[in-house]
């Protein structure tokens, strides 16, 4: 193989480029690597068949920043340009020959393949190729209108899972230390939904109604989480298949938590990636469940998967659906005022938006998740609204069997729905989709066909008025059985005032037993009269997390001479993944100067070392938030905020920035990380150096 210098690719049309896909049509891909934990590195090849569809004298395939081996054509070595980004193969390509390249080759990620470690210290490896490509780490196509179907073969060292996308073949020993796992997929898909997984995993197997089996991974340590964190997974399944109409298009459907991932979840094909802060107890299932992330990446096996958008003007197109049928999937669940609920709270955050100046239309690529995902969801519900459900289910089925395993446009799905409705969609394409303001007034008229929708806004019509003139319709919003929505939004109108007639009205709503009336009663009732202790305190016994970390707080403020009682009764509750109570608990005990000040120092050790590595982001968060407040970092809880500024989730690193920065700005501990410094990473020593410097 030869490289020719990159200067060449100033000679290549972009516009070739960028229509490779009417030129040349890549089938197959045969993916054999090995993942090095160590050196954070991949190596292996790629095997691509393709079949050339326009004579040409070039094709190309992504790579980031890689180490080409070589490259052959057809078993011959080729001449290839390669610039760090992509290799391109110069040859005489004839329309309808059929063709195969080999690139052997090595990469050390900088994104896309993630090598962290998990909460037990064992190393665990992901990828995350939408918005980030799969190129960074396979040789492929960032273009995701190029689909092939992939075959990987990973090897890695024994006592780990592999996980990737298909069936899994075999398993074959290739020394006493190393295992190569080969999966195999029947479909094609585009290369960023290419996935791996490897760590420490079980997993439990479950059988959909039509077949399909599903894989449900979990750490050892959390078996006793299984039931709560994949609860309702299989019925869920069973629904989005009955629901969409069309088979479920993949051979198998496996879940993956992972520590620190980018996003709540990833719709690989057939293979889903989450956050391991889904995997939750029954307790925390109240507040923080798995359901909505489990739904949404569910329905992305068809929308996005099998029918993806052509580019980001239509990416609603998968957003969009996978929003609208995991509410439908949390409909079945939690009920319809759930439903609706959730569709009238977007539909006022998209009235919100439209108001702004980062409004845009749905098929604005560079439009915002909010208008994606939940605009997107509200056209599909208009449009459901609009046609009927009949019209509606075949509408869905025709758009997923003319584009399976291909591309589509807006238009493709527009065009799809008029020929099954009859009906001319010009007028609600202009309203739903083009429009730059979001259409409230019509969103309302869907909701107010609703009963509870109703009288949810005539209660919020109230909001302006005294309590008083008021006093009536809250107590009847309390009274049983208590609907989630109506009592949460009478607390939330009593806004913590504390008069005989709103004691009289909290009174009630602690009778309810409702958990999320109680959870509002909890984050609104901020000074507690006498009168309401004994009731308020019974908060900290509710099963609700995001109950008793508040409630905590208040009493503690609020009953100096009960703080014992308080701590004594909540020491045992961590919270949830982020350990939400337990480091709430530590700062209230370090702030209680006669609470065991045996064990100060100990309690300040657990509350900083919760800044480490080891820990999933969001523990890190919450520990820094509360050091910063107390102005009370540690040695290491400075070095572990700038490993947290160098972290690869940008919503951790940003956070961890902004700390930083504000920690700069003081000569105290400035002078702090000039002596820290050089005890650093490399990586962190340069980033440090950097903010030291003026």
């Amino acid at each position: 193989m030869r490289i020719i210098s990159s200067f060449i690719m100033l000679f290549i049309s972009f516009g070739s480029i960028a229509q490779q896909t009417n030129f040349v049509d890549f089938l197959k891909g045969q993916v054999d690597v090995m993942v090095n934990a160590k050196d954070k590195e991949v190596t292996g090849e790629v095997t691509y068949t393709f079949t050339v569809l326009q004579s040409t004298d070039s094709l190309y395939i992504d790579a980031q920043n890689m180490q080409i081996n070589n490259v052959t054509l057809d078993t011959k070595e080729i001449e290839v340009t390669y610039n760090d980004a992509t290799i391109t193969v110069h040859s005489d390509f004839k329309k309808d020959a059929n063709h195969s390249i080999r690139i052997e080759y090595s990469a050390t990620p900088k994104k896309a393949l993630y090598f962290v470690k998990d909460d037990q210290g064992n190393d665990q490896i992901w990828t995350q190729g939408q918005g980030k490509y799969t190129s960074n780490w396979l040789p492929s196509f960032d273009d995701m209108n190029e689909k092939v179907t992939f075959d990987l073969t990973i090897a890695f060292q024994k006592g780990f899972e592999v996980i990737a996308n298909g069936k899994l073949l075999k398993t074959e020993d290739i020394n006493d230390t190393i295992q190569r796992w080969q999966y195999t997929m029947k479909n094609p898909m585009s290369s960023y939904l290419v996935a791996m997984v490897i760590g420490k995993y079980d997993k439990v197997i479950e059988t959909s109604k039509k077949g399909t089996p599903l894989e449900m991974y979990y750490y050892p340590k959390d078996e006793d989480k299984f039931e709560s964190t994949y609860k309702h997974s299989s019925m869920i399944f069973d629904f989005l298949e009955d629901e969409i109409g069309f088979a479920y298009p993949w051979q198998n459907y496996k879940q993956i938590p992972v520590k620190d991932f980018l996003y709540a979840g990833m719709e690989n094909t057939g293979t889903t990636i989450f956050s391991d802060a889904f995997v939750v107890d029954d307790t925390a299932f109240v507040d923080r469940n798995y359901i909505n992330v489990n739904a949404h990446e569910l329905a992305h096996q068809w929308f996005g998967n099998l029918v993806t958008a052509t580019e980001g003007t239509h990416h609603w197109l998968q957003e969009g659906f996978a929003t609208y049928y995991a509410l439908l999937a949390e409909k079945k669940i939690f009920g319809e005022d759930y439903f609706l609920y959730k569709l009238y709270e977007s539909a006022e955050q998209l009235t919100a938006l439209s108001k702004t100046d980062q409004a845009t239309s749905l098929l604005d690529p560079k439009a915002s998740s909010l208008t994606f995902y939940q605009r997107g969801a509200w056209a599909i519900h208009a449009l459901h609204n609009l046609i009927g459900t009949t019209d509606f289910k075949i509408i869905i089925h025709n758009y997923l069997e003319k584009h399976k395993f291909s591309n589509a446009t807006t238009d493709d799905f527009i065009a799809i729905a008029e020929e099954v409705s009859s009906r001319d969609l010009k007028a609600f394409k202009t309203l739903w989709l083009e429009n730059v303001k979001f259409p409230s007034q019509e969103a309302l008229d869907i909701l107010t066909t609703s009963p509870f929708i109703q009288n949810y806004l005539s209660l919020a019509q109230e909001r302006t008025q005294p309590l008083a003139g008021k006093w009536g319709a809250l107590a009847k919003a309390l009274d049983a059985p208590t609907n989630d929505y109506l009592g949460q939004e009478a607390m939330y109108q009593l806004e913590g005032k504390t008069s005989p007639e709103a004691i009289a009205l909290y009174d009630k709503a602690f009778n309810t037993k409702n958990t999320f009336v109680r959870q509002a009663i909890a984050n609104t009732l901020n000074t507690i009269p006498e009168g309401l202790k004994e009731q308020y305190e019974s908060l900290l016994q509710d099963a609700s997390y995001a109950t008793i970390e508040p409630a905590l707080y208040h009493l503690w403020n609020n009953f100096p001479e009960n703080r014992t009682a308080y701590l004594d009764s909540t020491k045992e509750v961590i919270g949830f993944n982020d350990k939400n109570v337990r480091i709430l608990w530590l700062v209230l005990a370090l702030s209680s100067k006669a609470y065991e000040t045996e064990k100060h120092q100990q309690f300040f050790n657990e509350l900083s070392g919760y800044t480490a590595p080891k820990y999933h982001f969001s523990i890190r968060e919450n520990a820094f938030t509360y050091l910063e407040s107390l102005q009370a970092f540690s040695d290491p809880s400075l070095t572990n905020l700038v490993d947290g500024a160098t972290h690869h989730n940008w919503r951790f690193r940003n956070f961890c920035r902004e700390i930083l920065d504000n920690l700069l700005k003081t000569e105290k501990y400035k002078k702090k990380y000039v002596v820290l410094k050089n005890n650093l990473p490399k990586k962190q020593q340069e980033f440090l150096q950097k903010k030291l410097t003026p």
